[in-house]
């Protein structure tokens, strides 16, 4: 057997009629049907349940999408879209054949990050910039043919939806993070902008944040993977079933759900789209001059590897080894596998060397199929020793808490009162996905894509810097993060976009930098604000307190304001704005941007504007601060400060949101701004 019970499938595609095409990790086409897919009750299956084989080597695609007759669209790496069609002559055992055509090309640098439909033809596809765009196919039987406004923008600001599924007749379903089951209804017939509500999402008061597998199979029929919410978690395999009644009426006659949602429908659909090819380090960081372990399962007969690193400039990532043709081997998941690790023996290792071809930052092992299908295996290479003036800390521990991967991680739905542990010994979906170091993902980021917009344009200005992980800061940080006047190397600690949380010890470290004169530079939001353990063998996270609450440091007198001078402001969650500049004579930051007092910047993010998401704001007096800009979200917006140094601190730099580095490499005022920040840290 080719594939694990515990991710068996790679996506589940929506047919129409309840007929739905599994693609097994092995490439295995898999047609089944649910008899009863309109009420959802009794749990019926053709075949008595069993799926019908009817294609192989179907893991190459990126993605797949289907229509009602029969039509498969499948997208593959190179950009090039396949059309098939399976021809149904039997709907009550899926007995049917393929049409001659299939396989023909009928498209072209399909190299969107996201593209969702299928149904009446039409293809949504969403750009890296978030911008959607209507394609019709036209064509019959495999021809090469598109209606003519093909590629128009019907949308833009969809990066804010982490998960969109379409219906038929222009039905569009999304999930913002932290939020319900959105509704949209595209009506336009040839690319105009024309949509129900006026564009307007309507919530459905159905599905919470998180889920996965979510697909709508025809009028409304809405399929996801339900949640194992025991702790340690089991097998995440049961399907369940949802169906709005209106689903293409939403708007104008109210959310009807058909009684019976949520009813569990199907066993054995367990989902992991990385399953056919993935990995994950020995350790999510190196030291220069090591070796590092790589651990990788594939139901691929052979792959290649390369290393990458990710942020020497704008632009593509540096190859630093050529690319290795390996033999694949699959590997089973480990008992226990989302707190104990995956368990995969090495695969192998990558030989990290020393000066100007390794400097320090932020690298992965890049993987690919024999059809160029990749899986990305981040790790940070650190300095042998300490080599700038300025330490950059990667947020680790944050990549791990919303790593997707498995379909457990620190929010998992249903755990309330359960300490979670989350094991780092797994593939990173959150820095993985296809073309993620090239291209825009499509989606807000607050996880490597925001960070790597951030290292590459202080690369690309010659802002030199050594990088570190979390583990590092924790494990040996009070060696490596001192300051001149302690015998040490570094004068500023930059924080990214996301630094959530910190173990004890980290906290204390950067406490103790600080007391010293280091200087913080905070570009992120709702950061220093969790308390984490690590587990004894430094492999997994242990979050949350043991009756399952979240162990935030301001709880305990430690408030992350003390650091940063601003702490986390909830009430602006999901809120994005510009900021609005309220000095410039105070700080010696704002000079030559152009900026006056009441002027706007950061209108442009990749995540929207520069404040938003998560902000901070200082919850009482901060003594000596100036506010240098605040931003303009109606619930309050990130406040960006400046804390002169005293006596017993060094100075620090907020801007107090989780958007700001989607700005970076686009505003000319952040940039010279933030070329400010960076002159003085090293003064």
């Amino acid at each position: 057997m080719a594939y694990d019970p515990q991710q068996r499938f790679l996506n589940l595609v929506p047919g129409g009629n309840g007929i739905i095409y599994t693609i097994q990790a092995d490439g295995n086409l898999y047609w089944y049907r649910h008899i009863n897919w309109t009420t959802g009750t009794p749990p019926s299956w053709a075949n008595s349940g069993s799926g019908r084989l009817i294609g192989t080597s179907w893991h190459k695609f990126r993605f797949v999408l289907a229509a009602a007759d029969g039509q498969i669209f499948a997208f593959m790496p190179n950009g090039d879209l396949l059309w098939y069609r399976y021809m149904l002559s039997d709907i009550n055992t899926g007995a049917g054949s393929w049409h001659s055509a299939s396989g023909s090309r009928i498209g072209t640098q399909w190299n969107f990050p996201r593209v969702i439909g299928g149904w009446n033809n039409v293809l949504y596809a969403e750009d890296g910039n978030g911008d959607l765009r209507w394609y019709k196919y036209t064509g019959t039987n495999g021809s090469f043919s598109w209606a003519e406004n093909s590629g128009s923008k019907i949308g833009s600001q969809w990066q804010t939806y982490t998960q969109l599924f379409a219906d038929p007749n222009g039905v569009i379903f999304g999930t913002r993070h932290g939020s319900a089951l959105s509704w949209f209804r595209y009506l336009g017939t040839n690319g105009t902008f024309n949509w129900a509500n006026g564009g307007v999402p309507v919530d459905t008061t159905i599905l919470g944040p998180f889920e996965r597998g979510l697909f709508s199979n025809g009028s409304g029929a809405v399929y996801k993977i339900k949640t194992n919410t025991a702790n340690p978690p089991g097998p995440d395999n049961q399907l369940q079933w949802y169906r709005l009644l209106n689903s293409e009426t939403v708007n104008t006659s109210g959310v009807q759900w058909a009684s019976g949602s949520g009813a569990v429908v199907g066993s054995g659909f367990t989902r992991e789209n990385s399953a056919a090819l993935q990995g994950y380090p020995t350790s999510l960081s190196t030291r220069q001059g090591t070796s590092l372990g790589i651990h990788v399962s594939t139901t691929f007969p052979s792959y290649t590897s390369s290393t990458l690193r990710l942020a020497p400039t704008t632009g593509a990532p540096v190859v630093v080894t050529q690319p290795t043709t390996r033999t694949g081997q699959f590997q089973p998941l480990q008992s226990g596998y989302h707190s104990a690790g995956c368990g995969w023996s090495q695969s192998f290792s990558v030989s990290v060397g020393t000066g100007t071809s390794w400097p320090s930052g932020v690298y992965a092992s890049q993987l690919k199929s024999p059809q160029g299908k990749e899986h990305n295996v981040m790790f940070v290479v650190r300095p042998s020793t300490p080599q700038r003036q300025i330490a950059v800390l990667v947020p680790t521990n944050t990549y791990n808490a919303y790593n997707f991967w498995g379909g457990h991680n620190q929010y998992t739905t249903g755990q309330a009162g359960a300490q979670r542990t989350v094991t780092m010994q797994r593939p990173q979906m959150g820095t993985s996905w296809d073309n993620f170091y090239t291209t825009a993902t499509g989606i807000i980021d607050h996880l490597l894509y925001s960070d790597l917009q951030l290292f590459r344009w202080m690369s690309s200005k010659s802002v030199a810097y050594d990088c570190y992980a979390d583990t590092d800061l924790h494990a040996t940080g009070a060696n490596w993060l001192r300051t001149p006047s302690q015998g040490g190397h570094y004068k500023a600690l930059v924080l990214t976009t996301h630094p959530e949380y910190f173990s004890q010890t980290a906290r204390d470290n950067v406490v103790a930098f600080q007391n010293n004169g280091g200087r913080i530079i905070y570009l992120g939001g709702n950061g220093i604000y969790e308390r984490m353990q690590y587990t004894a063998d430094g492999n997994a996270i242990i979050f949350r307190r043991p009756d399952g609450s979240r162990d935030v440091y301001a709880d305990s007198g430690q408030s992350e304001s003390q650091i940063l001078g601003v702490s986390h402001y909830q009430p602006t969650y999901m809120s994005f704005a510009p900021y609005q500049v309220r000095d410039t004579t105070s700080n010696p930051f704002t000079a030559g941007t152009g900026l006056s007092v009441g002027d706007t910047f950061g209108s442009v993010s990749y995540d929207i504007a520069a404040s938003g998401w998560e902000v901070d704001r200082r919850q009482g007096a901060v003594p000596g601060s100036v506010l240098i800009a605040e931003g303009l979200n109606t619930t309050g917006g990130a406040e960006m400060l400046y804390v002169p140094a005293s006596d017993t601190k060094g100075w620090v730099f907020s801007v107090g949101s989780l958007s700001f580095t989607g700005s970076v490499p686009i505003d000319t005022a952040i940039q010279k701004l933030l070329l400010n920040v960076f002159t003085q840290a090293v003064a």
